[in-house]
């Protein structure tokens, strides 16, 4: 069954990375949030996509170098802007999650995918989901666009399932050999790399024994077609439109 994986939360209607963005994608029925890993100034793991905090929050700056508690301060909503162009999120008190947060409140039975986005917050991760929840129902994976990173979380902890992100155009065959030689489970390209028939490729993914997943996919009917080919799950800014598509969740993750 093809997984539908929630892009930072729901992050189509709610800020994203924030509680209120993952909350809302539980509730539409995603099968699993996927989240950005950032190192804090004080070693705190802070969930922001970008290395600077200004596109996300009413503060600016490398996340590398605010403490957790300056972020604590930041509005995780300030720029959140509604269709009608409005910001219905300023000044509700959504705040910057901590790893931690999210780790200690995500449901049984959602999944949970890791993107480490520095290396210095790799170790960390890998500490913070030791005796977690999703790591003992191995429901979580670690992926980044960065071979150090999740060849370094192999090493930190080879019983965790990593994934190889490729930027758009990167070549998928030589990712997938990589796969193989470093023991990651599974790569995630761009989607439109999949190409108009995904077919082919997919067949490649499981020749090679290497699951495989794609960013970001917002079309319904791509979405069908994916699925129809057996893809691993992707990634998409809409998991009720998603999950509408694929329909009702059918099992658990094991």
């Amino acid at each position: 069954m093809t997984l539908v994986v929630a892009h930072r939360g729901a992050a189509a209607v709610a800020p994203e990375n924030t509680m209120e963005a993952y909350r809302l994608a539980v509730e539409m029925g995603a099968d699993a949030i996927e989240l950005d890993v950032h190192l804090t100034a004080d070693g705190e793991l802070a969930l922001v996509h970008d290395e600077t905090v200004e596109r996300t929050t009413d503060l600016n700056g490398p996340v590398a170098s605010l403490r957790l508690e300056e972020l604590g301060s930041a509005d995780a909503g300030f720029h959140f802007e509604a269709p009608d162009g409005t910001y219905p999120f300023r000044g509700k008190g959504l705040t910057v999650p901590t790893f931690a947060e999210v780790l200690d409140w995500l449901p049984d039975g959602i999944g949970l995918v890791v993107e480490v986005k520095a290396r210095a917050a790799t170790a960390p991760a890998i500490e913070a989901l030791r005796g977690s929840r999703v790591r003992a129902a191995r429901a979580v994976s670690l992926i980044s666009f960065e071979e150090v990173i999740i060849d370094e979380a192999r090493t930190l902890d080879p019983e965790i399932e990593t994934g190889f992100l490729l930027v758009p155009s990167q070549p998928i065959e030589p990712a997938l050999t990589y796969a193989v030689e470093h023991g990651h489970a599974a790569v995630h390209p761009y989607e439109a790399d999949l190409g108009l028939d995904p077919g082919p490729i997919l067949s490649l993914a499981n020749a090679y024994g290497r699951l495989m997943g794609c960013y970001v996919v917002n079309d319904p009917a791509r979405m069908q077609q994916l699925a129809a080919y057996g893809l691993w799950g992707f990634v998409t800014d809409v998991p009720d439109v998603a999950r509408e598509v694929l329909g009702p969740k059918r099992k658990p993750l094991p």
